[in-house]
């Protein structure tokens, strides 16, 4: 039970002395004053994860009080507003549990079976004390309480040991967000979301069909824009989370991805293609971890992309595609396979000859900057180059760089070279 309070140590409640309330001195907790009757309506609501913590603190065991303590000053030096109420609300959530669990005092809890098997709440991957649980890639002190007299790290100077618990607790909380966000039927980000503005094709794709069709809407050399803008939606919702209480989801997840000619004025700014990419596959995130490598995340999943264009131009495939994602401090990596389901369409025979079986992505965190690049196809090299750095904490400046087939499914057999810059909603492979 203490274990899951331990992961957001140093902190303080009212009323507390020595070395914790020192600490939250000397942290970034609200002053006395945001308590007084003076308060305003919003101070209070910040307030109110913090007053719950204290009243259940005499409820519960000396050591688990022990444990809010040094919680709730990991909670309280995070700079960010909204990601140090996460980290409250989590740890407030999870007292209340562990409130509960000591009021009914169960024997059987107790027994080594229990201890060893775990009662449901602890199984649950999505309760407060799992995704309170230690990040793979924060620093090393950060799973542990911060320094108190006869610790292995009391002689750390107080400013490295803040450091540590920081950033734990930052990614504890960010832990805590995107659990929450896994909710049934809760909207979430899946792959990049970006807005690209300006984008420059040295070699635009000119082998429009001379054909007349309500789907072409213009025709010659000259009629498309080396200058276009580019952008990306995408989006999952889970349908049914923690199947056989794992963490385990089934989700559907769509991206869209549109080439929109905004300066062609003499063609009145048409859409030059829109591929659309709905899917519906299983998640699984484990806790898993080996050589200082987490695996992050798993998917399987059954994959429609087309461009919804009638003939000549129409494309399409659907696929049975996997995805591994794992991480170690600053560097990511993905790998995603897939494989035709039934002959190729048509409309493109070729494709899986120009587009491979799977691509390999990899990030890499560099300071506040994050880089990134995508490898595709060894009969038809292709790359992609990201570069992004946040803006605050929604958004990023985007700068892309894209080189050889399948940018989109009507280039899928042409050769792109197009390097833009914009915006992002999300970074994540």
């Amino acid at each position: 039970m203490n274990n899951r309070l331990e992961r957001c140590p140093n902190a303080v409640l009212p009323g507390h002395t020595g070395h914790a309330a020192q600490r939250l001195h000397r942290s970034r907790m609200p002053p006395a004053s945001l308590f007084s009757a003076r308060s305003t309506a919003r101070d209070a609501l910040r307030a109110g994860p913090v007053l719950l913590l204290a009243a259940l603190a005499p409820m519960l065991p000396g050591t688990a009080a022990a444990s809010i303590d040094s919680a709730l000053a990991r909670c309280s030096v995070i700079a960010s507003e909204s990601t140090r109420l996460a980290c409250f609300d989590a740890l407030a959530a999870d007292a209340v549990v562990m409130g509960a669990e000591q009021a009914s005092e169960e024997p059987a809890a107790t027994t080594p079976d229990a201890r060893g098997r775990g009662d449901a709440q602890s199984a649950d991957p999505y309760t407060p004390e799992t995704v309170l649980a230690p990040v793979a890639g924060a620093p090393s002190g950060a799973s542990r309480p911060m320094s108190v007299e006869g610790s292995d790290d009391a002689g750390r100077p107080d400013a490295a040991r803040r450091g540590d618990d920081e950033a734990a607790a930052v990614a504890d909380a960010e832990a805590a967000a995107r659990a929450d966000e896994r909710r049934t039927f809760g909207l979430r980000p899946y792959r990049r979301n970006y807005l690209l503005p300006v984008t420059y094709n040295s070699n635009v794709n000119r082998n429009v069909p001379e054909q007349e069709s309500i789907d072409i809407p213009f025709f010659g050399d000259d009629a498309f824009d080396d200058v276009e803008m580019k952008f990306q939606i995408s989006f999952e919702v889970p349908v049914w989370t923690r199947i056989a209480r794992q963490p385990l989801d089934l989700y559907f997840g769509y991206t869209q991805l549109a080439f929109f000619q905004a300066y062609n004025q003499e063609y009145s700014s048409p859409f030059r293609e829109t591929n659309y990419e709905p899917e519906l596959g299983l998640h699984w995130q484990p806790k898993l971890s080996a050589l200082g490598w987490r695996l992050r995340s798993v998917r399987g999943a059954l994959n429609h992309q087309s461009n919804g264009r009638s003939e000549p131009l129409s494309r399409s495939w659907n696929r049975l595609t996997g995805e591994v994602a794992v991480e170690r401090g600053d560097f990511d990596l993905s790998l995603r396979l897939w494989t035709l389901l039934g002959a190729n369409p048509p409309d493109n025979p070729d494709i899986d000859d120009f587009l491979g079986y799977g691509e390999l992505r990899a990030g890499y965190s560099l300071g506040k900057h994050h880089l990134g690049i995508m490898l595709r196809s060894v009969s038809h090299p292709t790359v992609q180059l990201d570069w992004s750095y946040p803006l605050g904490e929604r958004l990023r400046v985007y700068a892309q760089y894209f080189n050889g087939f399948g940018e989109s499914l009507l280039d899928y057999d042409h050769s792109v070279n197009r390097i833009g810059v914009g915006f992002m909603l999300n970074d994540r492979l």
